[in-house]
Formats: C-alpha cells, structure tokens, sequence
C-alpha cells in the first residue's frame, strides 16, 4: 500500500480551539507507527480523522495518489470505503453472537459468500490464536481473549491499513506483554502498516518502526524509537520519552558547581550555541 499523507491537517471543534493543528505526517507502506502523547494531545483525533470518521478542517489526507480528504477541493470518502480497520479501545464486540460470529461480522456486511467467510474468519482466529474459542460468547472469554478477536474481526477483511486506538488500556500488566509480543507478531506476518495511539511511551519505543510525538495538537517529533530516545528534539520530548525520564539541569549565563562541571563537559558539543539546559539519561 502507498504512504499515508497528512498535510497541513487541522481540527477544530466549533470554535477557536484546534485538537489538532497544522500536521504534516507521513506514514511509510508497511510501518508500524506509534503516536504518542499526553492525553488531550490530539492522537486520537487524528486516528480517527485518517479513519475517516472525524473530517479535517484544513488540509488533506492522502493514501498514495488517492485523496481521501480534503477540505479545499471539497472531497470525503466515507469510512468504509478507505480499506481501512479500526480497533477501539472497548472492544466493541457483539454479546449476542459468536466468537466466530463476531470475526465473519465484516465480511458478511460486504457479502463474502459463506464458504470464504467462514475460512477466512478461522484463519484470523488462528493468526491470534483464539480458535479454540470460536463457538464461545464474549462473556466467556478474558479480557485479552476478547482483545484478539476484535483484532482478528479486523485482520478478516484484510485491511491495507490497521488503526488502533489503545486496545491495550484495558488489560493487566501480564496481558499488555504478551498482547504488544502478539502486535509485533501480527504486524511481521500480515505487512499491513499499522498506526497505533497511545500514551504509553514503553508501548511505543518496544513496538514501533516510528513514533510521532504530539503536544496540544502539533506535532513535535517524528523519528525512529532509539534516535528519539538518544536525541530528542525538543525539551518535552527529552522528558516524556523514556523511563526512568531524562534528568534535566537547568544552567545560567556562568552556571557554577554541577550545572558548571556538566556545561564544561558538554562545551564541545554544545559549539556556539548557548544551552539554557543539559540532560543526561539515567
């Protein structure tokens, strides 16, 4: 599938106060993209407004050549004809049917006979191995359990694109390991490309090929886990990636004792700039 192109994108919810602001963000074919932030940072927004189920207010979405926003032009294509999966962070699972039932819910909305509905909802039941539960209910299962088979409803379609909108947040400690193992695992086998949200930064620097760190809507680095880690672009960065976070000293015009022994020993890289502020990771 081609990239996955935001420009100039924009939010705004019937006022003056932008969700999002101004975002230009490619995401690569095949990658598995992490955006990251505090809450309220506009991740999720804009998950959803590459969905298509929230429209810009500026600026356009692109998959490839393929517009499917844009507010200059006037153009919107509906949700489901993006080629595109959504996990939500509750499930969303029927209670009345069947695991399997559940899983063939997609396809039968797009009029697969029944035949291949049924072969391709047991291969995606096997890929997150939860076959063994296929005639059981919802209710009958765990929480990481129903986790799977609301990825597997998605992976039965057979999306280009994969959108998850913290299906995590939900799970104990113990499941959260074995369901990132598990993402990772799917992402290598399908190649779909992936945009995941979280506020998670371990999430992200253990499961991503790229983050995007957004705060209050802009987006404030985009990069490969361990070059955000080993170079932040900005302050906010610096702290909120990485756990223990970085410590951060700040340092005056003649910084004396600490701030002083860490500007000496950082002149060199510092060139001719002056650092109002020296991190060192733990």
């Amino acid at each position: 599938m081609p990239n996955i192109t935001l420009s100039g994108v924009a939010k705004s919810y019937g006022g003056g106060d932008y969700a999002v602001k101004n975002l230009d963000l490619t995401v690569p074919d095949g990658a598995f993209m992490c955006l990251l932030g505090p809450s309220g940072c506009g991740k999720t927004t804009t998950l959803r407004m590459i969905a298509g189920l929230e429209q810009p207010s500026a600026g356009s979405i692109a998959v490839g050549d393929r517009v499917l926003d844009s507010v200059e032009r006037g153009l919107y294509v509906p949700p489901e004809k993006r080629g595109m999966g959504l996990v939500f962070q509750n499930y969303a699972l029927w209670p009345h049917l069947s695991v399997r039932e559940n899983v063939e819910f997609g396809l039968r909305m797009r009029k697969v006979p029944g035949p291949e509905r049924r072969a391709r909802a047991e291969a995606a039941l096997k890929m997150v191995h939860v076959d063994a539960a296929m005639d059981r209910y919802p209710s009958q299962l765990s929480g990481g359990q129903q986790q799977r088979v609301a990825l597997a409803r998605m992976l039965a379609i057979n999306p280009t694109v994969l959108l998850l909108d913290e299906p995590l947040s939900n799970l104990d400690a113990q499941l959260r390991l074995e369901m990132r193992a598990e993402l990772k695992r799917i992402h290598e086998e399908s190649g779909a490309t992936i945009v995941f949200v979280t506020h998670d930064q371990l999430e992200a620097l253990t499961m991503a090929t790229d983050i995007a760190v957004m705060k209050d809507g802009e987006l404030q680095q985009l990069a490969a886990p361990m070059e955000m880690y080993a170079r932040p672009a900005n302050r906010f960065v610096a702290e909120f990636v990485g756990s223990p976070p970085m410590a951060i000293v700040d340092v005056g015009p003649s910084p004396t004792g600490l701030a002083g022994s860490l500007m000496r020993s950082v002149e060199a890289r510092a060139g001719q700039c002056a650092p109002s502020a020296v991190g060192i990771r733990p």
